[in-house]
């Protein structure tokens, strides 16, 4: 699971510790570059799917009687699968600034579930984060995104 790449001498090498956070919806990946590698830290995927199963129903007692009573509605379900998701989005970050120190933390996803994890850390915690890109890398190569921030780093370079 704790894949190392080697980062090539033509891209950042990150002398510092950089966390990189690819999220979607239900689905994360921790990467941490530093010193020229690269390494999946973490992943985390909750899809809705197999945890709907586990809440369909239960049986319930209505005036002495067992009947089947339905758990919450989807939308109601969805919306708290989200909610815990961001929840361990949010104690990943912040296990991993307190762990590497971490000075820099960029952002790969779509504009919705980057501000919901934006919106959930510290604001100490929110000034580490860098760059943002608002597209979803979770099924990406992790060196795609350092090329994406070398061309950021290159434009910011050029101006």
């Amino acid at each position: 699971m704790k894949t190392i790449f080697q980062i090539p001498r033509n891209l950042p090498q990150f002398e510092k510790p950089a966390l990189f956070v690819s999220s979607g919806e239900y689905e994360a990946n921790f990467y941490m570059a530093f010193m020229g590698k690269m390494a999946r830290k973490e992943q985390i995927k909750m899809p809705p799917r197999e945890e709907a199963r586990e809440k369909q129903g239960f049986v319930g007692k209505k005036g002495g009687m067992q009947s089947l009573s339905a758990v919450s509605h989807h939308g109601a379900y969805i919306e708290d699968l989200k909610k815990k998701f961001q929840k361990n989005v949010h104690e990943k970050i912040h296990d991993f600034i307190a762990e590497f120190k971490l000075e820099e933390i960029y952002l790969f996803a779509p504009r919705y579930a980057s501000k919901r994890i934006i919106d959930g850390l510290d604001k100490s915690e929110q000034k580490k984060v860098r760059m943002k890109f608002y597209k979803e890398y979770t099924k990406e190569s992790p060196l795609k995104m350092i090329k994406i921030i070398q061309k950021e780093f290159q434009g910011l370079n050029n101006h």
